[in-house]
């Protein structure tokens, strides 16, 4: 049978049971964006103009509350059941990323330590989501959400290394030069924390220091001529500029800029999320015909990227404004690409809880 991604409409919960029978155990990445407990309802910003000759207003369009009249305890119940149905679907090399705020991330890891482990616990990953917090009369104002990272099983789980383009600072250490290039020098002896009671002290070369490498590793660097030695007899390696597709990634992503209203990917969704961020995600931890999933779909963005990566996917979201969005997502998308993968619509009965 040819693969058609696949649009649901419904509580995500209902649309995980729909999918067990077929998908136990086959999705790559299941990413969600779900409610923060933020206490807020949320809309969708559209321009609306009756005639070319008048300005456009905006309208707001309610796509979906964040109050939960039973407090924090009913949100956490409506997460964690969600969190365990989903689980289900992740295959062994799989991952879930939860991307929340400071309202509930810290309950939430809890949660996801109880069904999943802790040992499959990789990430908490801060994204700056403003470059502009707002001032507060208590405490200080927000500038960042968090995406927690798990793998269904961290013995069969791996991520691509991620790179970011240089600047300016990042250039600085690359103050060496030789007839190959531009090189930065790298630590090859423990320092600081690293010199732990146990690590092990050898002589190479005529310097006996607690070594990161096996002598083995270190005359093979000897050999190709990146090992650096100061006028002290102290040996580093050579980092060369041309060798680095960029600066690997951490668990700080400073990098990737929030959606402007000027943006053109900006649909009016007040909590879409760019797709850069998206695009990150998808490409370290997935690849070729992987599944990727995104249960609180909101504008689409997850289903989008996916799409364009060439990833096949399934979206879920309850709202109705939504899904008539992310199909207007699609559908402008499906038009620029050539032999799109066609996706099919599923609606839900809603969970009686």
């Amino acid at each position: 049978m040819t693969w058609q991604n696949i649009i649901m409409q419904g509580d995500c919960l209902d649309a995980i049971k729909k999918l067990k029978p077929e998908f136990r155990n086959k999705i790559k990445i299941i990413y969600i964006d779900p409610p923060f407990f933020s206490g807020t309802d949320y809309c969708l910003k559209k321009k609306t103009s009756d005639s070319s000759h008048v300005s456009a207003e905006v309208k707001d369009i309610q796509t979906y509350s964040d109050k939960w009249d039973g407090g924090l305890e009913e949100y956490l119940e409506f997460m964690r059941s969600r969190l365990e149905a989903m689980i289900s679907l992740l295959s062994k090399e799989g991952s879930l990323w939860v991307h929340l705020d400071f309202h509930v991330a810290h309950y939430i890891k809890v949660i996801l330590d109880e069904i999943l482990g802790y040992e499959n616990f990789v990430n908490q990953i801060i994204w700056r989501r403003t470059n502009s917090p707002k001032a507060q009369s208590k405490g200080f104002g927000t500038q960042h959400d968090i995406i927690l990272l798990y793998a269904k099983d961290i013995s069969a789980f791996s991520t691509k290394t991620v790179y970011r383009k240089y600047d300016e600072k990042s250039l600085r250490p690359y103050s060496y030069e030789d007839e190959r290039g531009r090189f930065r020098l790298i630590e090859i002896e423990a320092q600081g924390i690293q010199r732990t009671e146990g690590r092990r002290t050898f002589e190479w070369r005529g310097r006996t220091a607690p070594y990161l490498y096996r002598r083995e590793t270190l005359d093979k660097w000897w050999e190709e001529g990146i090992i650096y030695e100061s006028r002290n007899k102290r040996y580093s390696k050579k980092q060369y500029l041309e060798d680095m597709p960029g600066i690997p990634v951490s668990d700080l992503w400073l990098d990737i800029p929030p959606i402007q209203g000027s943006s053109k990917e900006y649909t009016g969704f007040i909590t879409q999320k760019p797709e850069k961020l998206l695009e990150r995600i998808i490409d370290c931890a997935s690849g070729g015909q992987d599944i990727v999933a995104d249960f609180f779909a909101g504008s689409g963005t997850t289903s989008v990227v996916a799409q364009r990566m060439g990833r096949r996917w399934i979206t879920c979201d309850w709202s109705e404004v939504s899904i008539e969005l992310i199909q207007s997502r699609l559908k402008g998308l499906e038009e620029s690409v050539k032999d799109p993968i066609k996706s099919r619509f599923v609606r839900v009965s809603s969970t009686k809880e």
